[in-house]
């Protein structure tokens, strides 16, 4: 992909301005007043949201509107706000110097529950686990101004003295306001004292729809490379911009332009983005201590298994939803419900081919020939028994009989075992060209006048020796998690793209594009609830199609929308299969 320097530039220009630091962000030291209230004097940055401003000065974005009229309408960097004045909070009830201790009063233990800090526990985690506010937890524990350590003893909350009195009446009566305050915990009785158990992995915490929301994408931009590359060079060699950063830019230019045209009065999107690659251990071990993660309503990235796994550890600790838009692993999913990935993994392409067979193949039942020709390829033998597993269980669930699915090796086994009175598909999940190229030739030549179809990955459509003519002959057919062939409904997107970067946009322009689409328009129609039952609103974009579903409550969300193409006509076609 040969992109125009100088203007790839731009875009990185933009970025170095837009990617979030991790760094702690200051309060203004300008404090003025104005009419008799006192307000800090911010001047905003750039790439600063309103809402970013609200959390660091613990305000209320309504407050910031209402002595901030004109951002209303948009706030821009260098422009000077007023916010209200809030005095931090003084040592008057715990003496804290450089050089002597905190004077904590010590706990009474027969009225009070305690709880000793395990390592990694934070103030939010400890909120979220017990169930209190944070003015509830400082009013236990007012050392805590000091700050949070592992070993630490705290107050959790009183004992209680009697077991409390339930009237008959009261026990048909709805939830009461202390149950609904308690709902997120079960509580497990022993003599008077409550132990209070984490339901957290159970259920996970709804919130209410809001018409601002902050979202983070983390992607490997690489921009410190890229700035220290000559990029005189690649003009002056018409050499290709560095691929990886190439196509995070392109995701993030597709997402943030669906992200624009959702965005109007009562719905916004506020973008931070964090250049992280998957080697970049220090950014994310930094990235998961600072708890910067649990600001955001929803997390995009990381791209790779290992580092999206660490991230989306700790967002669920933080109770925030987040998205894997490039791994094909199901194991991310595992034992977290705020996880949720668009890309269908293999063996979700496999069920599809499977059911394509089923459903859209044949009128009467087919043989099925699975190529065995690499036994030691354990890849592809995978591959064989997931799709011969799958597709005899759903003739079963359908009542039908099993069809005749014979594992074979070369082209002879075909020949031997060919139906003239039944559809005959023979399927490969090899990845060897000469193989491939071999094998096509003569099933062509023997398929000559016969109903026989192959099927098999996408990539044998796109191997240089392999002959297009054999392809179109057996009806060449595979499965795809994009929409490989028409991206007609995107030409204004691409017109823009095209103007700045005059080059064809990448599949991850498309993909961000999607994505975007897919989750923020849920999140402006439904509210921030709608991540824990996406299974209940499939979509079909030009794309990408979405189609989730979970194997238990404790599990992420699987996309497992696919698309079927064929050859036919020496073209290659979508099918109408879903």
């Amino acid at each position: 992909m040969f992109i125009k320097i100088h203007i790839k530039l731009l875009f990185v220009g933009l970025l170095l301005f837009s990617v979030t630091s991790l760094s702690a962000q200051t309060k203004s030291s300008d404090v003025q007043t104005i009419s008799g209230k006192k307000f800090y004097i911010h001047k905003i940055e750039k790439s600063q949201s309103l809402y970013a401003i609200s959390k660091l000065y613990q305000v209320s974005l309504e407050d910031i509107y209402t002595h901030n009229p004109e951002v209303k309408s948009g706030a821009k960097a260098g422009q000077a706000i007023k916010i209200p004045f809030s005095p931090t909070p003084t040592s008057a009830v715990v003496q804290v110097s450089p050089n002597s201790a905190t004077s904590i009063t010590p706990i009474d233990t027969a009225k009070f529950i305690t709880h000793k800090v395990l390592k990694g526990e934070t103030t939010y985690s400890l909120l979220k686990k017990f169930n209190l506010s944070e003015k509830q937890l400082q009013s236990f524990n007012p050392q805590l101004i000091a700050g949070l350590k592992e070993g630490d003893v705290i107050i959790i909350g009183e004992k209680n003295k009697h077991k409390p009195v339930v009237h008959k009446e009261s026990v048909a009566h709805k939830e009461t306001a202390h149950a609904k305050e308690n709902k997120q915990q079960l509580f497990v009785k022993e003599k008077t004292n409550p132990i209070v158990l984490d339901s957290s992995a159970l259920k996970p915490i709804l919130k209410e729809k809001k018409s601002s929301y902050r979202v983070a994408l983390i992607l490997p931009f690489r921009l410190e490379s890229i700035v220290n590359t000559e990029m005189s060079e690649l003009a002056k060699n018409q050499s290709p911009f560095p691929t990886v950063s190439a196509l995070a830019l392109d995701f993030y230019l597709g997402f943030k332009n669906a992200s624009d045209s959702l965005t109007e009065a009562g719905f916004e999107v506020n973008i931070d983005t964090y250049d992280i690659d998957d080697k970049d251990s220090l950014k994310i071990v930094q990235l998961t201590q600072d708890n910067t993660l649990k600001n955001y309503d929803l997390i995009f990235g990381p791209l790779h298994a290992s580092s999206f796994k660490t991230i989306s550890k700790k967002a669920k600790e933080f109770h925030v939803p987040i998205v894997s838009p490039i791994t094909q692993q199901n194991k991310i999913l595992y034992n977290n419900v705020y996880t949720s990935k668009t890309n269908p993994s293999q063996f979700t392409l496999i069920e599809s081919l499977a059911d394509y067979c089923i459903d859209s193949l044949k009128k009467q039942n087919a043989n099925i020939f699975l190529m065995a020709a690499f036994e030691k390829d354990k890849r592809e033998i995978q591959f064989i028994n997931a799709f011969k597993k799958y597709y005899n269980e759903r003739m079963v669930s359908l009542g039908k009989i099993k069809d005749t699915i014979s594992i074979t090796k070369d082209i002879n086994a075909v020949k031997n075992n060919y139906s003239p009175t039944t559809k005959n598909v023979v399927i490969t999940f090899s990845e060897n060209e000469v193989f491939i190229v071999d094998f096509s030739r003569q099933l062509a030549i023997f398929a000559d006048k016969k109903d026989i179809v192959l099927a098999g990955w996408q990539t044998i459509s796109e191997m240089d020796n392999i002959d297009q003519e054999y392809l179109n002959q057996l009806q060449y057919t595979f499965p795809h998690q994009f929409n490989v062939i028409d991206t007609a409904a995107y030409k204004s997107a691409i017109q823009t793209y095209q103007l700045k970067q005059e080059t064809f946009p990448s599949e991850n322009f498309f993909m961000g594009y999607d994505v975007a689409t897919y989750y923020l328009k849920h999140l402006k129609e439904q509210g921030p609830n709608f991540i824990y039952k996406l299974n209940a609103f499939p979509m079909d974009l030009n794309y990408m199609r979405f189609k989730y579903s979970r194997p238990d409550n404790a599990t992420g969300f699987d996309n497992r929308g696919a698309f079927i193409f064929r050859y036919n006509n020496y073209r290659l076609q979508k099918t109408g299969w879903k």
